[in-house]
């Protein structure tokens, strides 16, 4: 479809959303034009997928790959012992037949559970629902009768109770009342298949549990069996009194029920939240002021940090012993100047005295606090400090 559909107005009422115009011109050839369209607000399509949905399911879209699951999931809950040979396609059931062990092989294709599940019995065994060659069961009820909404896992069950209650034949097997071979398996099934179409489904000693498994006592959700055959039509040719025919579902209206809780319940919950707005909003703004403040005390404490760094190397005592080893060479030094001055003539005897006493003085209180100082170093060394 190539048309761009713009709507201009739309309007919900009573859980239905009703399109009012659109900019598709009247005389356009698009099949698929809009101008007043009617559709349920909730996914009713879907709900027609689950028909052993319990009334208290939630409306939810039901893909091919769920359904599939649910119906692996009744052979589960209704038979044990069951082996799982490939992951959603081949399942394996053992009975007991007779005293003797038989295995149900459930292969199921890539169109299950669009398609009838195939259910291949070993050993073969001689019985009205199965094919004498390949040991597929073709003929039960549940095969014959399949839908979308059987389930694979009651099916199974009725076969097997079927071979366990009237444990049949062996195909391997002889007995001296069968000197004739048995009927071909096409011919048996077509004569089961014509009875079963005509309402009288054969005895194969099915207790009255095994027929309730059967598709006509499957649940019916939906009341479609107490329909007639123009209702039927009428539903499937008039929208409109699908929608109405759905809408009176119990199990849909309770579903419609929960919808609204839940939707009383989100609205509720975003009143309350809109209500915490300002709040939220405030401690945010002051959320957004402390961490400023403490980026810039980090700041301080940084450049604190380096000057706390550069004093603590300035008055290290490794950097003490330094300056007072250059101020005792210093002071050597003067006195040395002094003394070359009074030699050369420079200064008369009283100034050099003066000088030369005061430089040697320094000299000497410098050179004294030096050797201390290394004497405490030293024994600090030896300490282990």
């Amino acid at each position: 479809h190539t048309h761009t559909h713009d709507v201009t107005n739309v309007t919900k009422t009573n859980h239905k959303i009703i399109i009012v115009s659109s900019t598709c011109p009247i005389d356009s050839p698009c099949p698929n034009q809009i101008i007043a369209l009617k559709c349920l607000y909730r996914p009713r399509p879907y709900w027609l997928n689950g028909a052993g949905s319990s009334p208290s399911a939630r409306p939810r879209i039901v893909t091919f790959r769920t359904m599939r699951k649910r119906q692996i999931d009744t052979l589960k809950i209704f038979n044990h012992n069951v082996q799982e040979v490939k992951e959603n396609e081949e399942y394996l059931v053992n009975f007991d037949c007779g005293g003797r062990e038989i295995a149900i092989n459930i292969l199921l294709g890539s169109g299950f559970p669009n398609e009838k599940p195939k259910l291949i019995v070993s050993p073969i065994l001689r019985h009205p629902w199965v094919n004498g060659t390949t040991g597929e069961i073709e003929n039960a009820p549940g095969i014959l009768n399949y839908t979308i909404h059987s389930d694979l896992g009651r099916i199974v069950q009725a076969v097997g109770r079927e071979f366990e209650k009237h444990p049949p034949q062996f195909v391997n097997e002889s007995t001296p009342q069968h000197h004739a071979p048995p009927p071909p398996a096409s011919a048996a099934a077509n004569q089961h298949h014509q009875q079963c179409r005509n309402g009288n489904v054969p005895d194969y000693g099915v207790d009255n549990r095994n027929a309730l498994l059967s598709p006509s006592h499957e649940p019916d959700p939906f009341g479609l069996r107490n329909l007639t055959t123009d209702e039927l039509s009428r539903l499937n040719a008039d929208e409109d009194y699908l929608e109405e025919f759905i809408a009176k579902l119990p199990f849909l209206q309770h579903q419609n029920d929960e919808m609204d809780q839940l939707l009383a319940g989100i609205e509720s919950l975003a009143v309350d939240n809109l209500a915490r707005k300002q709040t939220v909003e405030e401690r945010k703004a002051k959320l957004e002021s402390l961490a400023l403040e403490f980026k810039e005390l980090g700041q301080q404490w940084e450049s604190m940090n380096q000057r706390y760094q550069r004093k603590a190397e300035d008055f290290s005592p490794q950097h003490i012993k330094e300056l007072l080893q250059i101020a005792v060479s210093t002071a050597d030094n003067k006195s040395d100047d002094e003394a070359q001055r009074f030699l050369a003539g420079q200064s008369d005897v009283g100034t050099f005295l003066q000088n030369f006493i005061e430089s040697r003085k320094l000299y000497t209180m410098r050179k004294a606090k030096e050797e201390r100082l290394v004497q405490q170093l030293t024994a600090l060394e030896r300490a282990a400090f």
